[in-house]
């Protein structure tokens, strides 16, 4: 097992966290076993990806953190808190915005505050909104539907959502994979400059190797179910990161790191 852990204080950690259902097929129960052992810890600040074949685990991972499903074994913390459920403090987002189409941007983004505080808070929070939707490039839309939104900038206000809240950290599921390419790279930017301005801590969970290398200061690479991680690896890039990184040889050799450890001779590739 490779070494998974930083060296600073970690303000998530997650130790030998497993995860298994039970499954009746023909008269018996079968264990599924949809994470195995799963440890590392973030710093504050710090982005990481997660990466590895469908079904490895991926985003079982990510329900736990965020407490929508509870773990079978292990612990995960906060600041050295145990997490039990639901924390203020995770804030998730999913591949779809899930805006609500009656209610305005602004209106959108304000509603997590709403269902948790009233509507008298949300109104309070209004300004930080604002703020939000003015760094993610949306401030004219403010009064605007969902429908008069494109996929990019539907994104960037589900992400404001997700923000106002002031979370410390960041869960994404496949936050952008429905997006088209172009799409998705100006996504991959903003979203790493919104990250950056307010030192968020993030997990991604991606099936793309580029935007976990792009996103990331840690990728962690997962084998197939049981989902366990084989390696950590630390992307040694300069931020603000840019597209043109992407053709450079650094950039490349963590690519094809991370794809021989998926689907080559590596410790996370997929055997017949």
């Amino acid at each position: 097992m490779h070494d998974v852990r930083s060296d600073g204080d970690a303000i998530l950690r997650l130790d030998n966290v497993n995860k298994h259902y039970r499954r009746a097929r023909s008269g018996q129960a079968d264990i599924i076993h949809a994470a195995k052992d799963v440890s590392f810890e973030l710093e504050r600040g710090q982005m990481a990806s997660l990466v590895g074949a469908s079904g490895c685990g991926k985003s079982t991972v990510l329900k736990m953190i965020a407490g929508l499903i509870p773990p079978t074994g292990g612990e995960i913390t906060l600041r050295g808190e145990a997490l039990t459920g639901p924390n203020e403090h995770i804030g998730i987002m999913f591949q779809q915005p899930t805006l609500l189409p009656w209610r305005s941007v602004m209106e959108n983004v304000l509603l997590p505050i709403e269902i948790r505080e009233g509507r008298k808070a949300a109104n309070a929070a209004r300004e930080r909104a604002t703020q939000l939707l003015e760094m993610a490039g949306l401030a004219e839309f403010a009064s605007a539907v969902p429908s008069e939104l494109s996929g990019g900038m539907a994104q960037r206000a589900a992400i404001c959502r997700m923000l106002v809240t002031q979370p410390e950290i960041l869960l994404l599921d496949e936050p952008f994979g429905a997006l088209d390419e172009f799409t998705r790279e100006q996504m991959n930017v903003e979203f790493e400059r919104i990250c950056r301005s307010r030192e968020a801590t993030a997990i991604i969970v991606t099936h793309s190797i580029q935007e976990a290398i792009f996103l990331a200061d840690s990728v962690f690479v997962m084998s197939p179910r049981p989902g366990r991680i084989v390696k950590r690896i630390d992307i040694d890039l300069p931020r603000p990161r840019t597209p043109d990184m992407i053709t450079g040889n650094r950039f490349n050799e963590y690519v094809r790191e991370i794809h021989d450890l998926l689907f080559g001779s590596g410790e996370g590739a997929s055997h017949d």
